[in-house]
């Protein structure tokens, strides 16, 4: 799902990935135009250069704060013939409430922007994120893995149920992965187009159609025999429980019966 500026959501075919270096992907999550800038320009700065993982991250959360400032500047100094320089140095001259509100935009001023980055350096593999309002990122290596996005809570929630870590293998990897975004897509804003890679020493490998619907049919066979035993075990089950009593005011209790104890 790609999501232009403001208000419109809607599947398209560009690739939800980018490569930032032979062995490190980037995906964005909100704004597609802004992100698909900061991803490029970060990626040509990195160019003929082989940075740590981690590098890249910081990087990127570098660019993102940059982008800010100057979205920041357009849309709320701008219209008011301010720069930050100039905002600051007047801050005396200018009336005290305009100062605080000024202050309390530009502090509260989103991007609309998430990103993550997964990578294999020298020194292993590692999960990265930036959000707003960028400078620093978050590294997600001691929890084995991440996400962005409307459906973020949706895929942590299964990554959580999976019990997932980062010494499960490949396979059960690739597919809780899977299986993660397949129930993120009740989130608003989550579309079924999946793109999925594999990150190794050799390079980064995009999973190719035929092996994607290989996943998608092991995840609805899945999903039939979990349902499919839900439903017979509670067949057996009972739900008869303990009448409860009514309570009045002086703390007696009033069964069915009439009778008062």
């Amino acid at each position: 799902m790609v999501t232009y500026p403001g208000f419109i959501e809607f599947e398209h075919g560009v690739p939800k990935m980018t490569l930032m270096t032979p062995g490190a992907v980037a995906m964005v999550a909100g704004d597609a135009l802004t992100g698909a800038r900061l991803i490029r320009e970060t990626a040509a700065s990195l160019f003929g250069t082989s940075p740590l993982v981690g590098q890249i991250a910081k990087q990127l959360a570098m660019s993102y704060e940059a982008v800010r400032h100057q979205r920041l500047e357009s849309q709320v100094l701008s219209p008011r013939g301010l720069n930050l320089q100039t905002f600051y140095q007047a801050h005396a001259s200018l009336n005290g409430q305009i100062t605080v509100l000024i202050d309390q935009t530009m502090t509260q001023f989103d991007l609309t922007l998430e990103v993550l980055l997964a990578g294999i350096d020298p020194t292993g593999a590692h999960i990265h994120s930036v959000h707003n309002p960028g400078r620093a990122d978050l590294q997600h290596d001691v929890i084995g893995y991440g996400a962005i996005g409307s459906g973020a809570v949706h895929v942590l929630q299964a990554m959580i149920g999976f019990g997932h870590t980062s010494a499960d293998g490949l396979k059960e990897t690739v597919y809780r992965a899977y299986a993660a975004k397949r129930r993120a897509e009740s989130a608003p804003g989550v579309g079924s187009g999946t793109d999925m890679a594999i990150i190794s020493t050799t390079g980064v490998h995009q999973l190719a159609d035929n092996q994607l619907g290989e996943l998608e049919r092991v995840y609805q066979e899945i999903e039939r025999q979990i349902h499919g035993d839900l439903r017979e075990r509670l067949g057996s089950l009972t739900l008869d429980g303990t009448p409860m009593s009514v309570v009045n005011g002086d703390g007696a209790a009033n069964n069915d019966d009439d009778t008062t104890s």
